[in-house]
C-alpha cells in the first residue's frame, strides 16, 4: 500500500495568487521552521532553519483561500505531495515538489486566547 500524505504548519510568505480561468487554482508559498536541538550541531546552539513549500488548491477552496488568507498568516495544510516538471522559456529543465492541498485552515498554535 502506498501513502502520499503531507501535513505542514507555517506562515504564508506572500499573498495567495489566483488564476483568472474557469478552473480556479490558487498558489501560495509558506515558510516552515525546523529546529535543531543542542548536540546536533558542532557549536551546541539551538538552530532554526526555514524550509519554503509551494502549495496549490483548486475549486471553491481556492477562492476562499484567496479571499481570506494574507502574507504572514499561520496556517496548517494537509494534502498530497505532487511532483511538477517543465522547461522554461530559455530551454532549462525545472522541477518542484509542492503540496496539492485538500484542507487549509488557520493554525491557532500561537494565538492569544481572550480571557
Amino acid at each position: 500500500m502506498y501513502i502520499n500524505s503531507a501535513v505542514v504548519v507555517g506562515n504564508l510568505t506572500s499573498d495567495p495568487r489566483i488564476n483568472d480561468g474557469d478552473n480556479k487554482v490558487v498558489n501560495f508559498r509558506m515558510g516552515v521552521n525546523r529546529w535543531r536541538k543542542p548536540g546536533q550541531e558542532a557549536d551546541e546552539k539551538v538552530k532554526e532553519r526555514t524550509e519554503f513549500i509551494d502549495v496549490e488548491c483548486w475549486g471553491p477552496q481556492a477562492e476562499n483561500i484567496n479571499a481570506s488568507l494574507r502574507r504572514g498568516n499561520r496556517v496548517i495544510v494537509s494534502g498530497q505531495l505532487k511532483y511538477d516538471q517543465w522547461t522554461d522559456e530559455d530551454g532549462n529543465f525545472k522541477s518542484r515538489i509542492c503540496i496539492k492541498a485538500s484542507a487549509v485552515g488557520p493554525s491557532l498554535e500561537f494565538q492569544a486566547i481572550p480571557v
